[in-house]
């Protein structure tokens, strides 16, 4: 990955340089010591040399003038002229002014005639450091005596412009050998560095990445030496050991939950195909017991007049149109529905299934109240619906035999960002108990006597509503009695058509 090895990089290229930095001010702040020491040392012994020169020359001068010799103190002061160390030398008498002199184009300024008679008249030598046509000058006058009193003063100077010329050298001399230490501890570094830490930290990257991609059986290599990349490489090998066992571990867990669900399945669909298998045995148990009965008695009473024996026929054949009902409603539940959907008006077509169900709730005193207001039009096969909504009203009706009331309230709500129509049914009769609320839209489940109801209007229901891509809820009232809650999607192709 590009930008990673590219932070990588970064990294180490930081830490070299970092490093020869700070060996490098090391470097620096060590050399510019060194050059001080020099400086200081060099200055110093240029100065006691010249301070050794005119002590001796002050001792050959002392000693002249003690036995008279004046012409061998010029002697001596032009030899003196011959040392190229040598700036100048002046020989002062007892007024302060020059005497004698090594060189005749003295400059002005180097003959210190004030200071000279300073020295002359307190016996005390004096220094003198300046600066002269771009050199550097060291001068010391000091007095001459003889018997003690004093009889005159001498100068010696001396350039040492030769420490700049020497300390500019070495200066030259040491930053040549800096930059060879730092290159060489650059590449040092860069070096040590890139085997001693780039290639293990690169190795635990590309690690991570492979445990990243799921590769768990990637190892990174323990670096040799030990230290802490070495433990860190370890403990990565290690994590990624268990991880693996971990894996290996949760794909035979899922192996074994993925077999186990298939026995689950397996025995679900057993037992929903023996609960569907015992719901049709009882409900066709029944008519074909009566058709059985009835057409023993038409084999064994052949002569019967004919009314017994139309009616007995008559039954056999009303039996036999509840067998097919039951087996329609089968069929039923099992297809996909071939939906013709169009714009429905839900408040007409609920007031219409209830003109179907108003004569047998009138018959049993039930109230039926409507607030439909809140619906939409909605797109839907009418037909279908009109089914949900009249074996919702059959079990309600059902439900209250000794009269209650019916309240049919319609809304429009949002889910999930979507709208939906909300049709919502309750009854003021007995309820369903909390033990059935999970299974009421099960296949063959009911809680009617025999004979009235085959336990399939609900599950054909609420297929004819997922269908619509809806659902149906079912609860208890607080007050008593159930609601049944129908949700329907609202298209963008319905209108706003209101009842």
């Amino acid at each position: 990955m590009p930008g990673e090895r590219g932070s990588k990089v970064k990294i180490s290229t930081r830490l070299i340089l970092h490093l020869t930095v700070v060996v490098s001010a090391v470097l620096i702040a060590a050399s510019l010591l060194l050059l001080k020491q020099r400086d200081r040392s060099l200055r110093n012994a240029a100065e006691g040399e010249v301070r050794a020169h005119a002590v001796t020359l002050r001792i050959a001068l002392e000693e002249n003038y003690a036995a008279n010799h004046v012409l061998d103190a010029q002697r001596l002061i032009n030899r003196l002229r011959e040392n190229a160390g040598i700036y100048s030398v002046l020989l002062f008498n007892m007024s302060g002014n020059v005497e004698l002199a090594s060189h005749p184009d003295i400059p002005e300024e180097i003959r210190y005639l004030k200071e000279a008679r300073q020295v002359i008249a307190t016996g005390e030598k004096i220094e003198i450091k300046r600066r002269l046509g771009g050199e550097e000058v060291f001068s010391i006058i000091m007095p001459l005596k003889v018997n003690a009193q004093p009889v005159g003063a001498l100068e010696i100077a001396q350039s040492i412009s030769f420490v700049r010329s020497e300390i500019a050298r070495m200066r030259g001399e040491i930053v040549l050998i800096a930059l060879l230490l730092c290159a060489t501890i650059f590449l040092v570094v860069l070096v040590v560095t890139n085997y001693s830490l780039t290639r293990p930290i690169q190795g635990l990257l590309d690690g991570a990445a492979a445990m990243g991609r799921g590769e768990l059986s990637h190892r990174v290599t323990v670096p040799r030496g030990g230290g802490e990349l070495a433990l860190l490489a370890n403990n990565f090998n290690r994590m990624a050991d268990s991880l693996a066992k971990q894996r290996r571990e949760a794909e035979r867990e899922a192996e074994e939950r993925l077999a186990l669900e298939r026995k689950l399945r397996h025995s679900e669909r057993l037992a929903a195909v023996g609960h569907l298998a015992a719901g049709v045995a009882h409900e066709m148990g029944a008519p074909l017991q009566v058709i059985d009965g009835r057409a023993k008695q038409l084999i064994n009473h052949a002569d019967t007049p004919a009314e017994p024996h139309q009616r007995n026929l008559t039954i056999i054949r009303n039996q036999t149109e509840r067998i097919a009902k039951i087996v329609r409603n089968l069929l039923n539940l099992s297809r996909t529905y071939d939906l013709r959907l169009r714009p429905v008006n839900l408040p007409k077509l609920l007031n219409e299934t209830i003109e179907l169900i108003q004569p047998n709730a009138d018959r049993d005193g039930i109230k039926i109240e409507k607030h439909l207001n809140g619906l939409h039009q909605i797109n839907a096969d009418p037909s279908l619906l009109q089914q949900v909504f009249l074996n919702i009203f059959t079990n309600a009706i059902q439900a209250m035999p000794q009269g209650g009331q019916i309240n049919v309230e319609g809304l429009e709500t949002e889910r999930d960002e979507h709208a939906f129509a909300v049709i919502r049914i309750s009854d003021t009769g007995v309820g369903i108990p909390s033990e059935h609320l999970g299974n009421i839209f099960d296949p063959f489940f009911t809680t009617k006597e025999v004979g009235h109801g085959t336990g399939l209007g609900l599950a054909v229901s609420t297929r004819i509503v997922e269908e619509h891509g809806g659902w149906i809820e079912a609860g208890n009232n607080a007050e008593g009695g159930a609601t049944f809650t129908v949700f329907l999607p609202v298209t963008d192709s319905g209108t706003d058509e209101r009842n």
